[in-house]
């Protein structure tokens, strides 16, 4: 199944669109490499041809995109939320250039911050006590204090769209939490 990544630098979005929406690209296997330069890629592609995209192209390139990000996940695992923080980067990156836009997937406000939210790997009270003495922490509570800020970065670039945010408090409160962070 390497056939996926074959030229994957000179396709357009519409080739991306066809390459990861066929029924192949699920079963792909791959290393961890190739699916991240898949990824940056396709998202590249989408950013540059974003002004451009009709309305009606949003729901095909959005689910081609979720398609990616899905087999590469089965094909790789999570890689720390890897996919998930590409995901929400993408989304901001968007909606920090053409603002939200109803019915188009990868234009909604909320879904980045609350899937950010909703990740966190731990509570913010804890990340509040352990983040001052991170350099005594094992590496692995280090790596989950550092995704917190990966999590929450791509919501702090279009802060100001989520002023009405329902979870903008809890947000506001994460954030106070962030300068102890690693």
């Amino acid at each position: 199944m390497g056939r996926v990544f074959e030229d994957i630098d000179r396709l357009d979005v519409e080739g991306h669109v066809r390459r990861w929406s066929s029924p192949d690209a699920d079963k792909a296997e791959g290393e961890v490499s190739e699916w991240m330069a898949a990824a940056e890629m396709f998202a590249s592609r989408i950013c540059d041809a974003a002004e451009r995209l009709p309305g009606e192209r949003w729901p095909e390139v959005a689910s081609a995109w979720s398609s990616l990000l899905t087999a590469a996940e089965r094909a790789t695992g999570s890689q720390r939320a890897e996919w998930l923080v590409r995901d929400l980067w993408l989304r901001s990156r968007l909606l920090g250039a053409l603002g939200p836009q109803p019915g188009a997937e990868l234009l909604e406000r909320d879904p980045v911050l609350d899937r950010a939210l909703d990740a966190m790997p731990m509570t913010q009270a804890e990340a509040a006590a352990l983040g001052p003495a991170w350099r005594d922490l094992d590496k692995e509570r280090v790596l989950e204090l550092r995704l917190i800020k990966r999590l929450l970065a791509p919501a702090r670039r279009i802060g100001y769209l989520l002023v009405e945010h329902p979870r903008r408090a809890e947000f506001l409160a994460w954030e106070a939490v962030l300068p102890s962070l690693p």
